[in-house]
């Protein structure tokens, strides 16, 4: 009995690529990285749909504010199939297609959360947070504050301005890579 010698992957591929298309080898493309500007483009996209769904939330309608939250479902997985569509003849693998939608999620997100940072430093978005943050501090720290010339309106927007780089920065930015990601691996299975 005698040992065949294991053929490296990258052979066993060629290989196989070469019995598919009748002697012809082709590359398949699964070693080369997808292009991210693309995800850029549809990020960008994104971003400006968050930043409308953002200003959307600031006004007082009675409805509105159940439509805003399937609202950022809705514009974060479209980013990820928009992605999907610009990177089109780029993508052969749902690794490639989710790795684009991530693209698009995180650049979306980062502009999000842009967004937010400025509301909340405009007084906006998150009040009460800053109310929050504000009310930690005994009247003898907050007139020290003062002389030295840190307002309670200064505590208050930097404890608003924090929580939105949090939440928006961090965890929204997490929300909307995953969201997208799952545009992406969408568009892939449905193209």
């Amino acid at each position: 009995m005698t040992l065949a010698k294991k053929r490296p992957p990258s052979a066993r591929r060629e290989q196989r690529a070469k019995r598919a298309t009748n002697d012809e080898i082709v590359d398949t493309g699964a070693d080369q990285p997808v292009l991210s500007i693309p995800g850029v483009k549809a990020g960008a996209a994104g971003g400006f749909g968050l930043l409308v769904l953002l200003l959307m939330n600031l006004l007082s309608l009675p409805l509105l504010a159940c439509l805003v939250v399937p609202g950022y479902v809705v514009v974060l997985v479209v980013t990820g199939m928009l992605a999907g569509l610009l990177a089109n003849d780029q993508l052969t693998t749902r690794g490639q297609a989710t790795w684009i939608g991530v693209t698009a999620g995180f650049v979306a997100g980062i502009c999000g959360g842009v967004t937010a940072v400025l509301l909340a430093a405009f007084g906006l978005m998150l009040p009460n947070l800053g109310h929050g943050v504000l009310a930690q501090f005994s009247p003898a720290q907050l007139a020290n504050l003062a002389r030295m010339g840190i307002t309670p309106n200064t505590i208050r927007l930097a404890g608003s301005v924090l929580f939105a780089l949090l939440l928006w920065g961090g965890a929204g930015t997490a929300v909307a890579m995953i969201l997208s990601a799952l545009g992406g691996r969408i568009y892939f299975r449905l193209r």
